[in-house]
């Protein structure tokens, strides 16, 4: 099942698609891998990039490609991107650990020498892994770039940072929800339409998300995730902690137009 399918890439997917750094380049050093998949008109990689190393071409819409030989892995692309797929990998420590930089904007108070947990693109807990640098910028414009330091086998996994999050459960009485009820207020997406979602592949918070929009609304799911979860522990028999979490984007609320642009709000 591919990452359509699914709404998680894979670095086996990345490698046949010949988008993701050699072996042999890691050993050598820090290098960035572009994981971005959708062809949409977007090139701040490219641009950013003081050595000439990301190449996007006249088709803005293309898919980024990272030249090793040029790329130095300075993490300036990292933060760059405004789809956060873009990170820094190194093999080149030792045989035992290897470091992975990553964009953060979730407010923290971490600092260098903390003990975390990595996570892997899908939000999982993957291991246990140390805070190296914490760069913040005004280059950077809020954009952190943090470098993890974990277990060599898992650079190629680790993405980010594990965050807990509270696993919200429903009344009892509530168990069952009927088809026809509306679970996602926003996009008007009723408890059926997800279990049609599932039974067409989905797994998870992001599968169904990615079939039904469920989620996507003004409220980022904060109305209607528990439901979500319940449905798909429900059909899948999974436990709470299995039927994983939606990824909100800034802003995770819905702001005014009169604040985007810096003016009063009307009363």
């Amino acid at each position: 099942m591919g990452f359509l399918e699914t709404g998680v890439l894979t670095t086996e997917y990345l490698k046949e698609q010949g988008r993701y750094p050699s072996e042999e380049r890691m050993k050598k050093g820090p290098v960035a891998v572009c994981e971005c998949m959708q062809e949409i008109p977007c090139n701040p990689c490219e641009s950013s990039c003081p050595f000439h190393a990301i190449a996007i071409g006249e088709n803005i819409s293309a898919l980024p490609c990272v030249m090793e030989d040029k790329c130095t892995g300075c993490g300036t692309c990292v933060a760059a991107c405004s789809g956060l797929a873009t990170f820094v990998l190194n093999k080149s420590y030792s045989e035992e650990v290897g470091s992975v930089s990553f964009p953060y904007e979730y407010t923290h108070s971490y600092k260098v020498g903390d003990h975390v947990y990595g996570a892997d693109r899908s939000g999982k807990k993957v291991c246990e892994a140390e805070i190296k640098r914490i760069v913040d910028i005004p280059k950077y414009d809020h954009t952190t770039v943090v470098t993890l330091e974990v277990p060599i086998k898992y650079v190629d996994e680790v993405r980010s940072i594990y965050r807990e999050r509270e696993i919200k459960e429903i009344p009892a009485q509530s168990d069952y929800i009927a088809d026809d009820v509306l679970v996602c207020r926003c996009e008007e997406i009723t408890a059926g339409e997800i279990r049609k979602a599932i039974a067409m592949g989905a797994r998870d918070i992001t599968g169904v998300k990615l079939r039904t929009r469920a989620g996507m609304g003004l409220c980022q799911g904060r109305t209607c995730e528990a439901l979500v979860q319940a449905i798909i522990r429900q059909e899948l028999h999974l436990d709470a902690s299995e039927s994983g979490f939606s990824t909100p984007r800034t802003p995770q609320r819905p702001v005014t137009f009169g604040t985007l642009a810096g003016g009063e709000e009307n009363e």
